[in-house]
């Protein structure tokens, strides 16, 4: 079984949704594929992904280095940028250009809830109890359009579990892969 650790709306689209691979598992983290807000009817929490976004990508454009810090306190919360060490603040920076792709890449994917329930592997969805509420509905609802999903949510966190949670995190994952034979 080939394992794969991180993959791209494209990815997911052929392994999870049409069953090109079969997954023993899938875990997904603060996952943010945000259309699913607009398919499942929920325009004003969609409409919050492309406010931020049209901010950041003028920004980006407009040669603002630190254009990214719309995406990192959208995600964690007015201040969340600034309370970044230096050195992670300088990364989000220099990475800028490669998540600008990542967001363009994914504007695009758009399946229907009915792709979901598709979706066979035992899957885990996880959020943060702080995350910002548009996250909060998106775990919802891949974890009521999933089959045989569970959704968990870790106390005091937000998008960023792997840096602020990752005991809780990985005692979480390890229990699900235990739990499918991984």
């Amino acid at each position: 079984m080939e394992r794969i650790t991180k993959f791209s709306s494209d990815d997911f689209d052929q392994w999870a949704l049409h069953g090109k691979h079969k997954a023993e598992s899938v875990t997904l983290v603060e996952a943010n594929p945000f259309a699913i807000l607009r398919t499942a009817g929920e325009e004003a929490l969609f409409a919050m992904f492309g406010a931020m976004t049209e901010v950041y990508f003028a920004e980006f454009e407009a040669g603002k280095p630190d254009a990214a810090r719309h995406v990192v306190d959208f995600y964690g919360g007015a201040g969340t940028f600034d309370a970044f060490p230096k050195k992670v603040r300088d990364y989000v920076i220099a990475t800028t250009p490669n998540n600008i792709r990542d967001w363009s890449s994914g504007t695009p994917f758009v399946p229907s809830l009915a792709d979901y329930g598709r979706i066979t592997a035992p899957t885990l969805v996880i959020r943060g109890a702080k995350s910002h509420p548009a996250m909060m509905r998106i775990a919802e609802l891949l974890a009521a359009h999933i089959p045989d999903a569970s959704l968990e949510t870790i106390d005091g966190g937000s998008h960023f579990l792997p840096a602020t949670h990752p005991s809780d995190l990985a005692e979480l994952v390890i229990a699900h892969v235990s739990s499918t034979g991984g």
